[in-house]
């Protein structure tokens, strides 16, 4: 409940907008940036188009990634505030809603997609010259699990969208890379690890909605 109170001042936001739009989303671009400091090292590769390509498509990424949030959040407030209840009039809460429900989600999974792709393909091109021990990747699966978790928390209980395909699109590009590229998994910990965290969060919601929930 504490989360469903207003900000001031006109009450523009509630705290659950306002974390899902600023804190939220920001600790995760501090990650991805993070992660990428851990990937990137002294490497013949960053003199080639395709470095410069990959970071550039890992920036955009932040940027739509935010945009969506930002868009997304705002008006999902006035959507629930002022539509649901036919507080405002038609035309303009058509705009809120198209807002809310359909081109934020479209904004804010470009900026997932490019981010995650972004970071694979540079870890793939730059691959630890020291493979990671099989005993460190274990540690990394309880982390996964928090992902795994959010993931179903936010697909299961919803109708089927735009969500769960990008999901499976990124484990399905962490899975060949991990299994089918030219590298092995001991080499790439970042890809293991969103391999690990979207397979169990795409998996355990397909189960739950087309075996468990029907």
């Amino acid at each position: 409940k504490l989360t469903s109170s207003y900000l001031q001042p006109f009450e523009f936001l509630r705290w659950v907008d306002f974390n899902a739009m600023l804190p939220i989303p920001l600790m995760a671009i501090i990650l991805y940036f993070l992660l990428r400091q851990q990937i990137v090292y002294d490497s013949p590769f960053k003199k080639k188009a395709f470095f410069v390509i990959l970071n550039i498509l890992l920036i955009s990424g932040i940027y739509f990634f935010g945009a969506g949030s930002g868009d997304h959040e705002v008006t999902n407030y006035l959507h629930a505030r002022f539509c649901d209840k036919l507080i405002l009039n038609k035309s303009l809460c058509n705009i809120v809603i198209f807002n809310d429900d359909e081109f934020s989600h479209y904004v804010y999974y470009l900026g997932f997609i490019l981010m995650n792709v972004a970071l694979m393909f540079l870890e793939y091109n730059m691959p630890k010259k020291r493979s990671v021990a099989t005993r460190d990747l274990i540690f990394i699966v309880p982390n996964s699990l928090f992902i795994a978790l959010g993931i179903f928390a936010n697909l299961a209980f919803e109708e089927i969208g735009i969500d769960l395909w990008v999901f499976t699109s990124v484990m399905a590009l962490a899975i060949y890379l991990l299994f089918f590229a030219k590298r092995k998994f001991t080499q790439l910990p970042v890809t293991f690890y969103f391999g690990v965290s979207y397979t169990l969060g795409v998996l355990s919601t397909f189960i739950y909605k087309f075996f468990l929930r029907s």
